[in-house]
């Protein structure tokens, strides 16, 4: 029993949000089980996870094929339970990570319900369903039953989970479903976000596959980021829209010696595209933190971080160009840089857009970042730049 409590503690943690692709369940006996729909297939699935401020924006396009007459399924969606000191009961019953979900079949809006459910738990790697569902109906939690679980946990986790669920009729051909939803980011101690979609839900389906699979990633300008090779086997399987490139990575979450593909999009986004698309694994996505770079950026007064170590920071990866509005350059902010590293630092907003420096120290220093990508018709104007990117070249000078 402690060792099933301690991976499920662990598991929240780990997973700050959590999503899930739209399987088909069926209610037997006491529980909600998951089952393969051996009439509806699934002809093409557009997944589209955009980054909007501090949330993620959601969406997936579906085209079924029904080949027999109307049928109505149960569909469930289940979210894990987040971690991150935010009440849960304040939006109760709902997560309190997702917010604005919609779901359109043929052009219609369908109503969902809510529960709250226990927590699930992985026993010797596998995971254990829990039982919710009897005499044919999803049984929730009342408010009472979730405030107590989550005062025996003592705040350590959100010791439940939740289902959203709806009834959709399908008429005889093709049906049309979009599913839409915002996950406000959140962080870890290892990331600055992390985010899983399921993908082998659509396994479930007739066909045991998506006939026509695309997947989009924006996640904005200069952001590196992980992808995790679970059900792609190499990054050239994917494309770049836009500009950016990718290096690989073998030292953070893998296991088997397999290398993660880090992408560094300057602007623009990536997508998978697929064809008799079955996965065999999940999407992750994670953007890892740097606790130099947290410890840069923070406003407060007991800021512990060296220069060094953010200029080898920035070698892999790209970091955020922004400064609180309390500092001045007779802080040690500022101070605690050389002359040389004021000068790298005053010259990223060019580097970012590929400017090619006359200066080889500055040109040797950027070719060694793994994101830097030369551009020859850049002349190394801030027309294009920000607000905060002006500000930041007129603070380093």
């Amino acid at each position: 029993m402690m060792k099933r409590i301690i991976i499920a503690v662990f598991c929240c943690l780990s997973a700050l949000f959590a999503s899930a692709n739209d399987g088909v369940f069926y209610a037997s006996g006491n529980q909600l089980i998951p089952i393969t729909e051996t009439e509806i297939s699934v002809q093409k699935e557009v997944l589209t996870i955009n980054r909007v401020g501090d949330h993620l924006e959601v969406t997936v396009y579906y085209e079924f094929f029904n080949p027999v007459g109307e049928k109505e399924l149960l569909v469930g969606f289940e979210a894990q339970s987040a971690y991150n000191g935010k009440d849960p009961m304040t939006t109760f019953p709902k997560h309190p990570y997702i917010r604005n979900f919609k779901v359109v079949v043929n052009g219609k809006p369908l109503s969902y319900e809510v529960a709250n459910v226990p927590l699930s738990y992985y026993d010797d790697g596998k995971i254990v369903p829990n039982t919710y569902v009897r005499n044919g109906r999803i049984e929730s939690w009342t408010r009472k039953q979730c405030e107590d679980s989550i005062a025996a946990w003592e705040d350590v986790a959100v010791p439940f989970d939740y289902v959203y669920h709806f009834k959709a009729k399908f008429r005889p051909g093709l049906n049309i479903i979009q599913h839409t939803y915002d996950f406000d980011l959140s962080s870890s101690v290892e990331e600055e976000f992390y985010f899983p979609y399921v993908l082998t839900a659509a396994n479930r389906w007739a066909n045991h596959q998506i006939d026509d699979f695309t997947l989009n990633i924006n996640l904005g300008e200069h952001v590196s980021f992980h992808l995790f090779p679970e059900f792609f086997k190499n990054a050239d399987e994917w494309k770049i829209l836009g500009k950016g490139k990718y290096t690989l990575d073998s030292t953070w979450g893998l296991t088997d010696g397999k290398e993660a593909p880090v992408f560094h999009v300057q602007q623009g986004g990536i997508t998978f595209h697929k064809a008799n698309f079955h996965p065999d694994g999940e999407l992750r996505i994670s953007q890892r933190r740097d606790w130099s770079i947290s410890s840069w950026t923070w406003s407060g007064e007991d800021d512990d971080f060296s220069a060094e170590d953010i200029l080898g920071a920035l070698k892999d990866q790209y970091i955020p160009i922004v400064l609180p509005d309390e500092r001045t350059k007779e802080e040690t902010y500022y101070t605690r840089f050389s002359p040389e590293q004021r000068r790298i630092l005053k010259n990223l907003p060019f580097a970012y857009q590929g400017y090619i420096f006359k200066d080889k120290a500055l040109q040797d220093f950027f070719e060694s970042c793994a994101w830097y990508l030369p551009n020859p018709d850049y002349k190394g104007d801030m027309e294009g730049f920000t607000e905060e990117e002006k500000k930041w070249v007129e603070f380093w000078k």
